[in-house]
């Protein structure tokens, strides 16, 4: 099994950064990350230790899983703290279903 190295990327889409969990092609699977504790009135996961270099602020992953084009995405992935662990052990890719 190969396993995905996750990272954070800026989504153009909001000019904020996202979690890049899998790619399918020319397509990320990610989540958006965000400073707030609720999104569309569901709780995010919080990682108190913040991975993104120059923000100390609390950050927090929305749970819900979206898929956009690579195109919608920074070329660079976003610097992080030295030995800061971003593995997220709770959140896991989530294949699609294939239709019969």
């Amino acid at each position: 099994m190969n396993k995905y190295r996750r990272h954070f990327r800026i989504y153009f889409k909001n000019n904020h950064p996202a979690y890049i969990v899998d790619e399918e092609g020319n397509t990320y699977v990610f989540h958006r990350v965000t400073h707030s504790k609720t999104s569309g009135g569901r709780k995010n996961w919080t990682k108190n230790n913040n991975p993104i270099k120059g923000d100390n602020r609390p950050m927090r992953i929305v749970k819900k899983q979206e898929k956009d084009s690579k195109a919608r995405f920074s070329y660079f992935e976003i610097e992080l703290k030295n030995g800061v662990d971003i593995s997220y052990p709770e959140i896991k890719v989530i294949k699609e279903k294939k239709k019969k």
